[in-house]
């Protein structure tokens, strides 16, 4: 995988240096990155739910736009950078910054939805609207196994695990 994005980013290279729309060329790129399906290890899934059951046991604040989190006091997170940061720690730094953009990567799930959580497999990605605008989902939490999840709700809580619901579910994304 390595190898196709290192020769996609090449190849990318040398179109924009021939082209003088420099930064259309890197806005294509990016949505190029979001929308791919990848594929990922089941282990980097569950180590990133295993970095997020950490955070969201430990204290760590809501703190919207946080990707850190000192647990107990420094730092916080909001919902997208608790996802964001686990995989980052679990070793996958394909995932992207927000809610707005995390729930184009990686494929459907396969029986898992905020209904029918008997499919989740940790590290599932699910995506609600609590107020969305454009079809475009405004919150996400991550599946852990067991029918629960990791989630940072809103200002004034700390992130918690909780169990998968169903009100204002949008869809399920999968990285593995």
């Amino acid at each position: 995988m390595k190898l196709i994005f290192s020769l996609i980013l090449v190849i990318f290279t040398l179109f924009v240096s021939a082209n003088a729309n420099v930064e259309s060329q890197i806005d294509r790129l990016a949505e190029f990155g979001e929308s791919m399906n990848i594929t990922l290890s089941q282990s980097v899934c569950n180590a990133a739910a295993a970095k997020a059951e950490h955070y969201a046991t430990c204290g760590c604040p809501y703190v919207w736009g946080g990707t850190s989190c000192g647990c107990g006091g420094s730092g916080g997170m909001d919902c997208s950078g608790i996802v964001y940061t686990s995989f980052r720690e679990a070793g996958w730094t394909g995932i992207t910054r927000t809610t707005s953009t995390q729930y184009k990567q990686g494929t459907s799930c396969s029986g898992c939805s905020g209904s029918n959580t008997s499919g989740c497999k940790a590290g599932d990605l699910l995506f609600y609207c609590f107020g969305c605008s454009g079809g475009v989902p405004d919150h996400v939490i991550m599946a852990i196994g067991g029918n629960r999840a990791v989630q940072c709700p809103e200002p004034g809580q700390d992130c918690a695990i909780i169990d998968i619901y169903s009100e204002n579910y949008m869809l399920c994304r999968s990285m593995c």
